[in-house]
């Protein structure tokens, strides 16, 4: 999923108040720019359908790595529904909060699995499955 827009301008605003504190000698800004990385870190999985190949990325300001390899043989594509969790904290509380999202999941070997794509609403998480099933000559399961 993208970054919001507000959290990059965070992660920009956070990374040169964090140059700023080093070249003044502060090390502080080691901690600021740490927390600017984070921000901006985006994590995921990128398919070459054509190449038949996948790696796992890690983008943090257009700068993205990952390692290709090579896409076993897939059995099926499957949907399902699931919650994505996230941890809200102040000093002395907590709240978890969640939301409602579909993962397709590209299986292999039986049981095991690639997990290739999240969206929030089904009719996208269906459209891109059966166009990942008809590139890999594959079928879609519906887990939903």
């Amino acid at each position: 999923m993208p970054i919001a827009p507000l959290k990059i301008v965070f992660s920009v605003v956070l990374a040169i108040l964090s140059f700023y504190l080093l070249y003044s000698g502060t090390l502080f800004g080691l901690i600021l720019l740490g927390a600017a990385l984070k921000l901006a870190l985006r994590e995921g999985i990128e398919i070459s359908l054509e190449g038949k190949a996948y790696r796992t990325i890690y983008s943090v300001f257009g700068i993205t790595v990952g390692k290709w390899k090579l896409l076993p043989e897939i059995d099926y594509v499957s949907v399902f529904r699931t919650r994505k969790k996230s941890r809200a904290r102040v000093i002395a509380a907590q709240a978890d909060l969640g939301f409602e999202i579909f993962r397709l999941n590209l299986f292999y070997e039986g049981n095991k699995h690639i997990i290739a794509y999240e969206t929030e609403t089904k009719e996208e998480a269906f459209k891109v499955a059966e166009h990942i099933a008809m590139v890999l000559n594959t079928t879609t399961h519906d887990a939903t």
